[in-house]
């Protein structure tokens, strides 16, 4: 039973930093140049805060799921890796909602305050963006049950 408790947290780790790399490899990639009436506009990740934010929080996410692997379950440590599991947690489902925000906005604008939307001129960025996200939710939800599993077998 121990053994197939440490492959759960092995395989939802695993798959919680690939999602979370990956996730930051897209967004991190994601730029487009585009020319408005003789005018290049350029559409990265880095002239959004929220994007940056959301770049690092799954960097930090991809290592640090990795380097908990190293923490054995029953140590001492297991239960500040516990801690440092939910303090991640949050800080991910903040990049990724900060985010998801900001991707909205680029999408639809915001008629309220005159911002038009971009993704008509730069559907590729958008795409882009699009798609880190759904990996960014991902790893949101993977690592929630990284953090589940470890609260259930600290329990039992």
């Amino acid at each position: 039973m121990a053994k197939a408790r440490q492959f759960v947290v092995l395989a939802l780790r695993i798959a919680t930093a690939a999602a979370a790399g990956v996730a930051a490899i897209v967004m991190a990639t994601s730029h487009k140049t585009t020319t408005v009436f003789g005018v290049q506009v350029q559409a990265k990740f880095q002239y959004t805060p929220s994007f940056v934010f959301f770049v690092a929080a799954n960097i930090v996410a991809c290592a640090y799921s990795l380097l908990a692997l190293l923490v054995p379950p029953a140590s001492p440590a297991a239960r500040h890796v516990l801690v440092a599991d939910a303090v991640l947690g949050m800080v991910l489902t903040g990049a990724a909602a900060a985010a998801a925000a900001i991707s909205a906005l680029g999408k639809n604008g915001n008629s309220h305050a005159g911002w038009q939307p971009i993704c008509g001129l730069v559907p590729t960025f958008c795409d882009h963006v699009t798609g880190a996200l759904a990996c960014g939710f991902v790893a949101v939800v993977l690592h929630l049950l990284v953090v589940l599993h470890s609260i259930y077998t600290m329990n039992s």
